[in-house]
């Protein structure tokens, strides 16, 4: 789903950077296990790289990628539901380590925005499909909710810029989650439009 070069190119390096720097929180405490959400980071990571294979030239995202992307992120989203409903870090629980705890809204909001990867991929992998009643009314919901995700965000940078002690790693997973939200909405938007182009007289 590239859009113009340049314009790809700019988004695919701000998620290099987004990747890089949940990558850097997974790595930058000691001992990590015990005081990290681990799987909160590689999730980050892994959905900031999603993104940058949506955005990868035609020539590169063969069906194939696409295709592992699906099962990725259908995993990702089993794996994100299952935490929701267990209250804890199933990695912390396997492990049988205390961890790092997170709240219901963001393990929701993992999920919501794992299943909104696996879709987005599954729109990419069948025209067809994409072309329905149906999935044009999926893509409605998903830019609404990504819409309103979109704007949290922006509200949270908000709040973290007017505090008197600016917690930087904060700022940053905030501003990162912008840029991921505000993107699927922006694909979902673009692939409302395509939709309406291909089926208007």
């Amino acid at each position: 789903m590239a859009t113009s070069n340049p314009l790809s190119a700019i988004f695919s390096l701000l998620f290099l950077i987004v990747a890089c720097f949940y990558l850097f929180r997974l790595v930058s405490v000691r001992p990590w296990i015990d005081h990290v959400d681990a799987e909160n980071e590689v999730g980050h990571a892994m959905m900031a790289i999603g993104m940058m294979v949506m955005l990868a030239p035609a020539g590169i995202l063969t069906s194939d990628l696409i295709r592992w992307n699906i099962i990725l992120f259908a995993l990702a989203s089993l794996w994100w539901t299952i935490r929701l409903f267990a209250r804890k870090p199933l990695l912390a629980i396997l492990l049988r380590t205390n961890g790092g705890y997170s709240t219901f809204r963001s393990d929701a909001i993992h999920v919501f925005m794992h299943v909104g990867m696996c879709y987005m991929f599954l729109l990419m992998s069948s025209m067809a499909f994409s072309m329905t009643q149906a999935a044009t009314y999926v893509n409605c919901l998903f830019f609404i909710s990504f819409a309103f995700l979109t704007f949290f965000y922006g509200r949270e940078i908000s709040k973290d810029v007017h505090t008197t002690k600016m917690d930087r790693l904060h700022l940053g997973a905030n501003t990162a989650h912008l840029l991921m939200s505000g993107m699927m909405c922006w694909m979902f938007l673009g692939m409302i439009s395509m939709t309406m182009r291909m089926v208007s007289p």
